[in-house]
């Protein structure tokens, strides 16, 4: 019995040597992949579309249309209302950021952007009248006045253009980090800034009837362009590059709004012949004219923006 146990204890020491060797030789475990820091500043280039909405409220005043054989008057009806336009184009331009990882899974940061803009958009709106002429001197007094009223019929037509030229923001960014650390989509917001712009020509044409017809025509020209000052809010993501050290993917999209513009019109008029000579009974006969005068033209106009755009940035290590 004594000598079973002496051959059990020689056996145990012999096997623990062994078995410490291999634990010795056993792979280490390996280590866990490193997680992508987003803190740092970064600058980058992008490029996208813009979907521009416009609603410009118009003002154009009556314009007086005056004769001189036979002489009278008649006052046009003014043009009041709003009109919409869609400015849209390409758009491309570069930001640059810093971003700070507050923890694991929030990144706030701020980025400034400036965007070259083709954004362009015209309408015409057009508004008909006709009416009969008031004649200050008695058809009696007139030779070869004819007896049935002097008729006026025409139409006003605002042609008007507007504009996006270019624009910048300047955002703060609150991030949610998500996947495998390298992924982070945001909300955005802050600042914009633009140069927007509207111009046009509201024209008054139309015709007196005489004998014959004759013509005449009032244009009021407006054109005003501007820098404003508004806000932006929008919503992104942006990624790491898989094997481009310090390159990340971006994607977002943000609604601009780019405040107000103001135009007031300056005048330039026209008379021009409109019929057959007509005479008083104890005057020489003058030719016949109409002339066309007054009136006025304001615009307020009101500039929004939507962009859809992505773009690359490099982060500064």
């Amino acid at each position: 019995m004594k000598k079973l146990a002496i051959a059990i204890a020689v056996a145990g020491s012999m096997g623990a040597p062994a078995f410490a060797a291999d634990m010795a030789t056993k792979a280490p475990a390996p280590a866990p992949a490193p997680v992508y820091n987003w803190t740092g500043w970064y600058a980058g280039v992008n490029a996208g579309a813009s979907f521009g909405n416009v609603k410009t409220d118009f003002n154009a005043a009556s314009v007086d249309v005056t004769t001189v054989v036979p002489l009278g008057f008649f006052d046009t009806p003014g043009f009041a209302g709003s009109d919409r336009t869609y400015p849209d184009g390409f758009i491309g331009g570069g930001q640059i950021g810093y971003n700070w990882q507050y923890s694991p899974l929030i990144v706030v940061g701020l980025e400034a952007d400036f965007q070259g803009a083709v954004e362009k958009d015209h309408n015409t709106i057009t508004n008909n009248f006709n009416g009969d002429l008031t004649r200050i001197i008695a058809t009696p007094a007139l030779v070869n006045a004819p007896a049935a009223p002097i008729t006026v019929s025409g139409s006003t037509v605002i042609d008007y253009q507007t504009k996006i030229d270019w624009f910048g923001t300047v955002r703060a960014r609150l991030g949610y980090v998500w996947g495998n650390g390298d992924v982070v989509s945001y909300l955005t917001g802050g600042l914009a800034y633009g140069r927007v712009g509207i111009n046009g020509t509201s024209t008054v044409s139309g015709a007196v009837s005489v004998s014959t017809a004759g013509s005449f025509f009032n244009t009021q020209a407006f054109d005003n362009s501007h820098v404003n000052i508004g806000w932006v809010v929008g919503y992104g993501t942006e990624g790491r590059l898989t094997g481009m050290p310090g390159w990340t993917w971006k994607v977002e999209g943000l609604y601009v709004d780019l405040g107000t513009l103001d135009t007031t019109s300056s005048l330039i008029s026209h008379s021009a012949a409109v019929g057959p000579t007509l005479c008083l009974v104890t005057v020489p006969c003058p030719p016949p004219t109409a002339g066309a005068s007054g009136g006025g033209v304001t615009t307020h106009s009101h500039f929004t923006d939507g962009i859809l755009r992505g773009g690359l940035n490099y982060k500064f290590y």
